[in-house]
């Protein structure tokens, strides 16, 4: 019997959402990361009084009530709804209804009810031909087939509202959710609304408010190669600037989601494991930062603490990568594991500050998993309890239950009291751009550029950390998969052993976003009917930037520790996702960053102080060679420069006067391919070297793959050629083939091959290897098979007696970004879909407006200030487009009056007006630009300008005389 089958009272409301139950055989639909659309119809939204009488705030039949949140006056209730959640269509194997979901806000003293947003469709105009609702479909025009997700509101300083939305329209770089959610703000009326985070390609949910007056939000993590199940959590500021890891997914199949702050500034997260577990799972507490070191603990998995979770009755501890110092389980007797919970112990969600320091939790006993693990009913019977003062409960019997029916799964609770009563202060600051301390690096207002930087590469942590250490580090062979669980597939990224000696580059990738055109022409069902490379992203290459310095002797420039310089600056445009690779004097990727990464208009980023370096002091970068004022900073938004190589393998660079350089197999690689090792690698010669035949170029129809590309790059089944000897005989871990190794060009044969050296920092020996390839029986009798590797024989290709002329620098570079970049290769080329394929421009262009400004700043105003940028296609300054619904000047409501615009610095755009702007009440200006490509950005600043007042104070005998006293003292 638990302790808590008495209801207990409370001295203050709360609001949940009261879904069905339908007994204790049949689960329902609970969102959560797996799909955040998977309502369950007749969800309501209910008021609870102290003396636990209960009001229907919300009625839903077919509908659903989500993701409740109060206003920071506690007078509002924000929440989700889906006007129809029994109509559903299948959607990467997830049910999303058919008309989407909007947001609303809910007055709890008039019960006046506000729509907020409207179904707004804002897909990539360059991508498709669209329909203008999302679900409607006559075969002529693109749509989802499904509607608009708008999600997740939460309050913001200044009476703004940050949320998630489905309205851009693309779908998640990975299929383990529905659809990729991105964070967006709008006013508290649903104007002004602006996309803050559009690195966000996997998905972005649910935004918390900090009292610093930043958020929290749950990030779709699984960029690269990591594991697709990983979602971390983030923090940024209102407008997008300043992002930056909390508690990165550093486990297996980790979801970090669903978290609050308590009074004490600590934060409580839940981990749950994907869709089996309902979004329930363990709840852990990270209290605040300290000012004095590192906030995380290091890559090594063992200087990390033990946090204590329990498995089938049998408490156990486990350790991540990188854990947030102080970090603590406060629910140790559940976990977020995959499996059953203790029948009596269940399994935590939905946590909720509540005044006093408590903590609003969603309990349910039983298993609370799917599956039968080993059993998965009763079905989930969740209610609200309290863990008095947020602490840990090491027994569920110990919380204090506040409701819990078993006819209705009770979830989503919120006290209805102001922000005040539970944080001490009525609502957290703006926070925004943060002012830098170098005048050098500022960019000027409404600049729609950013800069990054950092302070060294040096000061890196990339090295795997979470397996046991042997003699040859971290590291297994080309046929293991056991490194890739903790390296590429979690926290490290190395490609092979390397010294900081082998730093000599950074690569920036900008990676776009992909339309979800499922309906009407140009559609797609897959992926690979439009592009392929190993992670599902189109990669460009930004530039590749020198990182070492030299003085007029030739000399290597260090630092203040010592070490080489390697710090950098780069210009880039803002609003595009992009990421980084630290390359060896060849070009060839020694480390790879696995992050989305963003800048928005106008942000400066040089302050992570190293690079992946979490766990170690930062190096300061005020006191780097790129902090000087003499620095020349690097500008992306005009060149590309590239790494080449010169007689002596001295590494130089050369500037393209181009936006970005792609390198893709039919454009790029099969020339090589024909020119220089055809002659050999041909059937017809009977005689292929290692049975590899790159002659073939017919396209298999089911991937869209040639055979040329799959067998050198895309053979993890082993279909061709040499098999590997590892277990069933299939490429493991990030192997692609027997010739690559997916973004590893220093650990791929072909890259040996071409560069007439092994390049991984190992030698032949320090692996074992079998005698005849292929062949498991001639390997060593002692030796493992998962550390056995591929060696390195013969000389360089092409052979010189091969009769094919010899690859040059240009060309073995070119090889070795192509692998760097994932192997792309444009599966659109030759069919009805070409042009919409790897090449397709989907990142639209960065649009701002610094002046005027958004309604709640209250400013009459007499310049409008925007600026504009594109990262690939470029803008098409033809485009521009300015108009407003008041008169501005000699212009009419709705008439351009773009002409006025005059460009300044940065792709700054000025129109001074001849008169002040004023009395203006919810007015609306709209700007768009469209790029190269036919994509369109717009942005609507809807605002409000008092009307000028003049007093004349010599003539103010009317006037009382306190305020003309008031007038003359400052000055009017």
């Amino acid at each position: 019997m638990l302790l808590t089958d008495a209801v207990e009272a409370l001295d203050y409301p709360i609001i949940y959402v009261r879904q069905p139950r339908h007994g204790d055989e049949l689960q329902i639909a609970w969102p959560e990361v797996f799909n955040p659309a998977a309502v369950e119809p007749g969800s309501e939204l209910i008021l609870r009084h102290p003396d636990g009488r209960e009001e229907v705030l919300v009625d839903t039949e077919d509908g659903a009530v989500t993701d409740p949140m109060m206003s920071f006056d506690g007078k509002w209730v924000y929440y989700s709804y889906f006007p129809d959640a029994v109509e559903t269509i299948s959607l990467r194997g997830h049910r999303v209804p058919v008309s989407g979901a909007d947001i609303y806000k809910l007055n709890l003293s008039t019960r006046e009810r506000v729509r907020l947003t409207r179904q707004e469709f804002t897909p990539n105009t360059g991508a498709g031909k669209w329909s203008g609702p999302p679900v409607s479909n006559d075969g002529t025009k693109n749509s989802l087939g499904y509607g608009v997700l708008n999600l997740g509101p939460a309050p913001a300083a200044g009476g703004r509202i940050m949320f998630t939305s489905s309205r851009n329209g693309f779908r998640p770089n990975k299929n383990f959710t529905s659809v990729n959610l991105q964070l967006f703000i709008m006013d508290s009326d649903g104007k002004n609304v602006e996309a803050i985070g559009p690195m966000s390609l996997g998905s972005a949910l649910h935004p918390t408010p900090l009292s610093n007056g930043r958020f929290l939000f749950s990030s779709y993590e699984s960029q690269g190669l990591r594991d697709r199940r990983l979602w971390g959590i983030w923090s940024i500021n209102p407008d997008g600037t300043q992002w930056e890891p909390e508690l990165s997914a550093f486990g297996h199949a980790s979801a970090f989601h669903f978290m609050t702050e308590l009074p004490n500034r600590s934060v409580v997260v839940a981990d749950y494991y994907n869709k089996n577990n309902f979004g329930f799972g363990a709840l852990y507490k990270i209290p605040p930062a300290s000012s004095a070191g590192p906030r995380f603990h290091t890559s090594l998995q063992e200087e990390n603490p033990e946090i204590h979770h329990t498995v089938n009755g049998d408490p156990r501890t486990f350790r991540m990568a990188f854990s947030p110092k102080g970090i603590h389980s406060i629910t140790p007797s559940t976990s977020g594991n995959d499996l059953a919970a203790a029948d009596d112990q269940g399994k935590y969600t939905h946590p909720s500050a509540a005044p006093g320091g408590d903590l609003l939790v969603s309990w349910s006993p039983g298993p609370v998993n799917r599956l039968e693990r080993p059993r998965s009913l009763p079905a989930v019977d969740s209610g609200i309890y309290i863990i008095p003062d947020g602490d840990s409960v090491a027994d569920s019997r110990n919380m204090e239950k506040v409701v819990d029916s078993p006819h209705y799964n009770e979830a989503w609770p919120r006290a209805v009291v102001p922000y005040s009563s539970i944080h001490g202060i009525d609502h957290p600051p703006l926070a925004g751009k943060l002012s830098q301390t170098m005048p050098h690096l500022r960019l000027p207002e409404g600049s729609p550029y950013g800069l990054i930087g950092t302070s060294s590469f040096y000061n890196k942590e990339t090295e795997p950390g979470g397996v046991e250490r042997d003699t040859i580090g971290r590291f297994e062979g080309f046929n293991s998969s056991g490194n890739e669980s903790t390296n590429w597939r979690l926290q490290g990224a190395s490609a092979g052993r390397y010294s900081t000696d082998d730093i000599w580059a950074v690569r920036v990738l900008s990676i776009e976003p992909s339309s979800d055109k499922r309906l009407g022409p140009l559609s797609h069902s897959k992926n690979s009917e439009v592009f392929f490379n190993h992670a599902n992203e189109r990669l460009r290459i930004l530039g590749e930037i020198p990182l070492r310095k030299f003085d007029s002797e030739d000399q290597p420039i260090l630092d203040y520790t010592g070490a080489p310089d390697t710090s950098f600056v780069a210009k880039i445009p803002a609003d595009t996702p992009f990421t980084f690779q630290t390359l060896d004097r060849n070009g060839a990727v020694l480390n790879m960053a696995q992050t989305w990464h963003q800048l928005r208009p106008g942000e400066v980023r040089v302050d992570c102080g190293g690079c992946h370096a979490h766990g170690q002091s930062a190096v300061d970068f005020s006191k780097t060679a790129a902090a000087r004022q003499d620095y020349d900073i690097v500008d992306l938004s005009k060149v590309t420069p590239l790494m080449i190589g010169e007689p002596g393998n001295t590494v130089a660079f050369v500037e393209k006067e181009v936006t970005a350089i792609d390198v893709e197999f039919y454009q790029d690689v099969r020339p090589l391919l024909q020119t220089h090792c055809v002659s050999c690698h041909q059937e017809e010669t009977g005689t292929a070297p290692a049975m590899l035949d790159l002659s073939n170029v017919s396209v298999d129809q089911s991937s869209m793959l040639p055979n040329d590309y799959q067998r050198l790059c895309a053979d993890e089944v082993a279909q061709w050629g040499i098999p590997p000897i590892s277990r069933n005989q299939v490429w493991l871990g990030a192997n692609a083939s027997r010739y690559v190794r997916k973004f590893q060009s220093r650990r791929s044969l072909l890259a040996w091959k071409i560069m007439g050296r092994r390049m991984d920092g190992w030698s032949n020996d320090d692996f074992p290897t079998e005698v005849n390839p292929g062949d498991p029986d001639t390997l060593a009798a002692d030796a493992k098979v998962k550390l056995a590797d591929i060696d390195f024989h013969g000389e360089l290709m092409p052979p010189s007696n091969s009769g094919a002329p010899p690859l040059d620098e240009h060309g073995k570079r070119t090889l070795l970004r192509w692998i760097d970049l994932g192997c792309p290769i444009d599966t659109a080329k030759d069919t009805s879909r070409e042009g919409y394929g790897w090449y397709l421009d989907e990142t639209r262009p960065a649009l701002t407006i610094s002046e005027p400004k958004a309604s709640a700043d209250h400013e009459a105003f007499s310049k409008i200030v925007v600026g504009f940028s594109d990262a690939y296609s470029g803008v098409n300054r033809e485009s521009f487009a300015v108009s407003a619904d008041f008169p501005i000047d000699s212009y009419d409501p709705g008439e351009d009056f773009s002409t006025c615009f005059v460009e300044g610095e940065a792709g700054v755009f000025t129109c001074l007006l001849g008169s002040e702007v004023s009395g203006i009440e919810g007015g609306t200006i709209t700007v768009s630009i469209a790029d190269n490509a036919g994509n369109i950005s717009v942005l609507e600043r809807t605002i409000t300008a008092p009307k000028s007042i003049e007093i004349d104070v010599n003539h103010g005998d009317k006037l009382p005389r306190e305020l003309k006293s008031f007038l003359l003292r400052i000055g009017l």
